[in-house]
Formats: C-alpha cells, sequence, structure tokens
C-alpha cells in the first residue's frame, strides 16, 4: 500500500477519487486530509488529555498538578471511560489521536490505554517529558510504535531544570528517556518552550537534537495558564523584543543546519507541487462557507478533551465545553461546534493592516485579556516588534518567523 512514505494509486484514488497526478506523501495526503474533514465538519483530530498531574513543575506550564494530587487523581477519567470515547470518536471520523497530559506516564494503566487505542486502528502520537520512560516502556512501546513520541525538553543541565522545573534531575533522565525510544527505534522529535530560564540553553538544546539527528521544534508563544499549581506563566515569558531577536537569531542557526536532522520533516512534508484540481475545490468551498472568528482548525475538524472530561476546540480554551463521557460524542461535537460559531472576532483585530498575517486567534485573546473580542497588548507588540520599520509584510515572511 505505501512505500518510503509513498501512497500507493489505490490508496490516492480512495481519497480524490482520481488518477496520481503527482507524487504524494503521507504528510500531503494527511493535509488532504485535514482539509477535507475542515469544510466537512468531520472531528478528524483528537487531543486525550489523560491527567493533568506531572513530575514535574514548570513554571510556564498552562495545565499542571502535583503528581501526589489525590483529588486530581480521583477527578481522572477510567480507561474504560477513554476507551468508550475512543470508540464513538471513531465512528464519528477521528483518525489522528494525540495522547497527552500532565504526564502520561503517570497513569499506571497508560499502556493499557495505549495499547488498546493501537488496536483501534489510530494515527496515535505521545507527549511526554521522558523522565519516566524506562527499559520495560520503551520496549513496549517498540512492540507496537506510535507514529512519533513528542519529548519537551526544557534546558540542557541540571541546573536549568531545576530552576525551571523544580527538578534538576530531569534533565539526565530525560536525556536516558530519549535515548531508549531511540534505540528501539521509535520516532522521537523534540520540542523546547522558550522562557527566560532557559533561552540561554537553546543552542546545547539544539546540538542535543542534532546529535542524535532527530527534529527540533521550538515553542515561543507562552500562554497564561488554564489551570495550574500556582503557576504564573506569563512571568517567564521573554518580552516582545525579546522574543523577536531571539527568533532571528535561533533561525538563523537552525538554518544553517538544515538537511542535517530534518530528514522526517522533508519526507512528510507538503511538496511544492500541488493537485490544482483539489486546491481550488477546497478553496472555493473555504471562500463560501460560513465564516467565524477562528482560521484555525479547533471546533472544525479536531477537538480537545481535558482530564477531567469536557470537550473543548482546543487546549488553551476552557470554553466552550460539552462533556462528551455523560453526553455522547456526537452530541458533545456538535455543541463545541454551535459554541464556536458563537464566539465574535475582534473588531480591532479585523481592521488591522496586520490582520492577514497575525491571524488573531480567539483562545489567545481569550486567555490572555478574558474577552474573545478584545485584542491583546503582549501579542499586538509581538506583531510590532516582528515587522518594525518593513514596508511590506507577506505570510511567507511570518512563515520563516515564526519557527
Amino acid at each position: 500500500m505505501y512505500n518510503n512514505g509513498k501512497i500507493s494509486k489505490d490508496i490516492y484514488s480512495i481519497v480524490y477519487g482520481g488518477d496520481l497526478m503527482t507524487e504524494l506523501t503521507w504528510g500531503r495526503l494527511g493535509r488532504k486530509l485535514y482539509d477535507s474533514a475542515k469544510l466537512s465538519r468531520v472531528p478528524i483530530s483528537g487531543q486525550f488529555e489523560l491527567t493533568a498531574r506531572c513530575n514535574l513543575h514548570c513554571k510556564m506550564c498552562y495545565v499542571c498538578k502535583y503528581a501526589s494530587d489525590k483529588e486530581a487523581m480521583s477527578k481522572e477519567r477510567t480507561a474504560e471511560e477513554w476507551l468508550a470515547l475512543a470508540r464513538e470518536a471513531k465512528e464519528a471520523g477521528m483518525l489522528y489521536l494525540l495522547l497527552t497530559g500532565g504526564e502520561v506516564f503517570l497513569r499506571n494503566d497508560f499502556m493499557f490505554i495505549y495499547s488498546e487505542l493501537v488496536k483501534m486502528g489510530f494515527h496515535i502520537e505521545i507527549y511526554t517529558n521522558a523522565t519516566m520512560i524506562t527499559p520495560e516502556i520503551a520496549k513496549a512501546l517498540g512492540r507496537i510504535p506510535p507514529s512519533k513520541v513528542g519529548i519537551t525538553i526544557y534546558g540542557a543541565s541540571y541546573e536549568t531544570y531545576e530552576r525551571v522545573c523544580g527538578n534538576g534531575n530531569g534533565f539526565n533522565l530525560a536525556l536516558r528517556g530519549i535515548d531508549l525510544l531511540l534505540a528501539e527505534g521509535i520516532t522521537v522529535w523534540l520540542k523546547t518552550t522558550i522562557v527566560k530560564g532557559n533561552v540561554e540553553d537553546f543552542y546545547d538544546i539544539a546540538k542535543i537534537a542534532e546529535e542524535r539527528g532527530i527534529e527540533l521544534g521550538m515553542i515561543s508563544y507562552i500562554s497564561p495558564r488554564r489551570e495550574g499549581c500556582g503557576t504564573f506563566p506569563e512571568a517567564e515569558r521573554l518580552s516582545p523584543l525579546e522574543l523577536v531577536k531571539f527568533r532571528e537569531a535561533a533561525g538563523k542557526y537552525l538554518e544553517s543546519k538544515s538537511g542535517q536532522a530534518n530528514n522526517t520533516v522533508d519526507e512528510n512534508g507538503i511538496e511544492e507541487k500541488e493537485i490544482q484540481e483539489i486546491d481550488e475545490e477546497i478553496k472555493e468551498k473555504e471562500a463560501t462557507s460560513s465564516k467565524d472568528a477562528f482560521n484555525c482548525i479547533a471546533g472544525k475538524c479536531a477537538f480537545w478533551i481535558t482530564w477531567d472530561g469536557r470537550m473543548t476546540p482546543c487546549a488553551l480554551m476552557d470554553e466552550p465545553y460539552s462533556y462528551p463521557f455523560e453526553q455522547g460524542f456526537n452530541s458533545a461535537w456538535v455543541d463545541v461546534q454551535k459554541g464556536c460559531a458563537s464566539i465574535p472576532s475582534c473588531y480591532e483585530c479585523q481592521r488591522c493592516e496586520h490582520k492577514d498575517i497575525c491571524m488573531p486567534c480567539p483562545a489567545r485573546l481569550k486567555i490572555e485579556t478574558g474577552f474573545y473580542d478584545k485584542a491583546a497588548p503582549y501579542l499586538c507588540e509581538l506583531m510590532r516588534e516582528s515587522y518594525a520599520g518593513k514596508e511590506v509584510i507577506t505570510s511567507e515572511e511570518v512563515c520563516e518567523t515564526n519557527l
């Protein structure tokens, strides 16, 4: 059916109903599936937040509870509940599934949940801090590997982990976990969250990824907390000017290293040649479809299930919400879509000359200001600093800058 990431003609015909006009990768097929699902409001992408508990306590975390928090533990949904919901979501169209937390490996039943989800045929990705990966867990994952494991690395030393995460031992434990997974042939990619406490470690973090031949991503926007244990993320994030300068320097560094650790990205990325008929059809449908405040897939073909059982459009949003475990998946999905459709656009953002490239996000506006229709000073300043002195601004420039 496929070979080295390339899709065979029979798969192409099923998805597109036509002849193979250009070479197609799994990444490209995925993009087309998302486009189609977005238009038809099929929930193709789900994120299961299995727990809010974590063995680290990062200062910038937007959702974290202590590993020993018994109250949080009592509110977590059971393995049977998650699996039953997954079956309903599969029937509704879910194909891509992210398992995240908190730290998912704090759940003693995680491997059971994961193995049962694998049997359902989902394209599964796992997010973890890797500190709880043991040889036994790595071998178990190696027998039924996920599509990939995304690991957040918070620094490049004991001192940085102690400063940022409150647990200096986390650094060596994370490296051990990464190497154990790689030894089992599991696809791993690293990401780092840039804050004041670890920004100086970035190049050493990049070397950790480079030495292992794996992809590195950056999370440079730090949102206010959604729910946490005394965390105050805003105090940890860089100022807009600091962030712009960092992005520029980091971007140049990563560009100089391109091709060394980005094979996975290249193979699964979108090719330059497009299938024009499909693209034009999608553009035409999008032009005639109803408009709302969202420029992304949240509430259109993607959803988030919180650790305590609510469905929301994405990780940053507490509302609109529904109760999929009580009312059933389909009913909950309809309610979330209706809630998204009622969210107002920000008038100030819509009038801004940079709106097409800034693409104001309702979730970020709400979490920054408390309102969906109020511009966020931090985000506005970030945009101004990013393009200070530039007369012509293009979306391509934004894509290159926002790494």
